[in-house]
């Protein structure tokens, strides 16, 4: 089955490209194509396209407004923003983006995007029993003596402390029944990044990325605490592949 796709932007020459990079790929189908935002608010509510290509500086509705309501429907479409100014690449990340594409578009920046988001899309294609195969959605953490199922997204980093793994939400922290390595293997492939040797971080629930010092990062995440994880090094490469950084 195709990925229906739509793209907004209210440069109609951004429009017009980006559409024609879309339809050489064999396997998405352009149903959409819009200037005004608004306008397309109310084609994706109404069609469902599984990805939305949008513009963030757009007058009236912007889309990082955009994205927040198309977050909120039954069925939200995986967003990749559009960009001329990388400043807002990393308030992009606190929306529910999958990547963004910086101006102007080149083929090499396209395919990279695309990469992504083949790879989410086969992982959410896969049926029920390969997902228990590879440990499933939820992970088991423990709290007052009471075992406790997570589901994967409720997961914003797991971390290892004195040697014991604890696993934060947006409010609570638990302690881990499993080590930092067997959670990076269940959830390998599922937007999960080991960053750093005593960190796993769920990507979809970084706020910013902060440029820190001899090239490496730090992560404020989206928990009550706004909790900043280091990046080591090493895996900064990894981390900027995934996040759709150049």
């Amino acid at each position: 089955m195709k990925i229906r796709t739509v793209v907004v932007d209210d440069e109609k020459p951004i429009v017009d490209e980006l559409a024609f990079y879309l339809r050489e790929q064999p396997e998405i189908e352009v149903i959409g194509a819009f200037t005004n935002s608004l306008d397309a608010l109310t084609f994706i509510a109404a069609e469902q396209p599984r990805l939305v290509f949008l513009d963030i500086q757009m007058p009236g509705l912007n889309g990082l407004e955009l994205a927040e309501k198309l977050s909120t429907l039954r069925q939200p479409p995986l967003v990749v923003f559009l960009t001329a100014f990388g400043q807002h690449a990393l308030e992009a990340f606190s929306t529910p983006a999958v990547g963004y594409v910086t101006k102007p578009i080149t083929e090499d920046k396209f395919e990279k995007v695309m990469l992504k988001i083949r790879s989410l899309v086969a992982l959410q294609d896969q049926p029920p029993a390969s997902l228990a195969a590879r440990g499933g959605e939820r992970l088991c953490v423990t709290a007052n003596g009471k075992i406790i199922p997570l589901e994967r997204q409720e997961i914003v980093f797991a971390y290892v402390r004195d040697k014991e793994v604890y696993v934060r939400t947006r409010t609570e922290e638990y302690s881990a029944t499993l080590t930092l390595q067997e959670m990076e293997e269940q959830f390998q492939d599922c937007g999960f990044l080991r960053v750093h040797r005593q960190y796993l971080v769920n990507l979809s629930q970084v706020k910013e990325i902060i440029p820190w010092f001899h090239g490496a990062y730090l992560l404020r995440m989206n928990d009550s605490k706004k909790e900043e994880v280091p990046v080591s090094r090493s895996n900064v490469k990894e981390l900027k592949m995934m996040m759709g950084l150049r």
